[in-house]
């Protein structure tokens, strides 16, 4: 299983094996909303930036308090690393602020 996000033209595919790396540095956005990657569903590019940044923000954080973080959310199959998901939320990111007022569609 895995996650399509897209947004104007671009579209992005990762595996959901990182799931908890999404989850647990993007919230809920509102209530009812399981927070993750679903967050960004509906939200224009614009609307979504705010949302990654401050998934950035706690990722950031994490690193300086866990020293065990650039490996926590690694698949133990190998299909999926915290970095990869950590490049796929940054690309999300870049393509949001590309399209600011596309929607973001977010298939898991």
């Amino acid at each position: 299983m895995s996650y399509d996000v897209s947004i104007g033209d671009a579209w992005f595919n990762y595996t959901s094996n990182v799931s908890g790396l999404f989850y647990d540095h993007i919230p809920p956005c509102e209530e009812g909303c399981r927070g993750g990657l679903h967050a960004l569903n509906g939200l224009t590019g614009y609307q979504a930036i705010p949302v990654l940044q401050g998934a950035f923000a706690r990722i950031s954080d994490s690193c300086c308090r866990d020293p065990l973080f650039k490996t926590k959310y690694d698949a133990s199959n190998g299909w999926g690393s915290t970095l990869g998901g950590t490049v796929f939320l940054a690309q999300i990111l870049a393509a949001c602020a590309a399209n600011p007022t596309e929607i973001v569609e977010v298939d898991a």
